[in-house]
């Protein structure tokens, strides 16, 4: 009788899992991979964020650095023209644009250089401008004639979602 007594207690000693212990480890791992996984999702979309962010910047940049590099008003028609003038149409490009305010209501999908040709690799991006006439002493008040101050504001979008926005002010005074 010892020698079965004694089988059957090693039976009850045999080290191992049952069902539910590797049923629970199991769900605990599924949790922790379920939040790794969002943690990585979350990271990759944070680093695409950024990374648009910092494209957007670099075309609003570009853009406003031309725009401001023009005179403020139109050498032929002067103080108090404003838009485009029937000689600064010509091919659809800038390259005629020699004024700030020729800039106001421009937009472009996909961006373009000065001359008109497409800026590679921003397909699905645009940059608009909107040039007003402001009153020099408050910045935020839009003038309906000359007032010596324009305001240039220059977005650009990506899937129809603003990405950057630059604001700048071009005096009569600026040389």
């Amino acid at each position: 009788m010892d020698s079965i007594y004694d089988e059957t207690e090693k039976h009850k000693q045999t080290p191992g899992f049952t069902l539910v212990e590797v049923v629970v480890s199991m769900l605990i791992v599924s949790v922790m991979l379920v939040a790794a996984l969002n943690i990585v999702g979350g990271s990759r979309l944070s680093q695409f964020k950024t990374s648009q962010s910092s494209r957007g910047q670099a075309l609003a940049e570009a853009l406003m650095v031309e725009i401001l590099r023009q005179s403020y008003a139109d050498s032929q028609y002067g103080p108090g023209s404003f838009g485009l003038g029937p000689d600064e149409v010509g091919d659809g490009s800038r390259s005629l644009w020699e004024d700030v305010d020729d800039y106001d209501g421009w937009s472009a999908s996909p961006p373009e250089q000065k001359d008109g040709t497409q800026i590679a690799n921003f397909s699905g991006w645009q940059r608009s401008v909107n040039v007003a006439w402001i009153d020099p002493m408050n910045p935020s008040q839009v003038e309906d004639s000359e007032s010596n101050a324009k305001r240039v504001t220059v977005t650009v979008t990506y899937g129809g979602a603003p990405v950057a926005s630059l604001i700048a002010i071009r005096t009569a005074w600026e040389k």
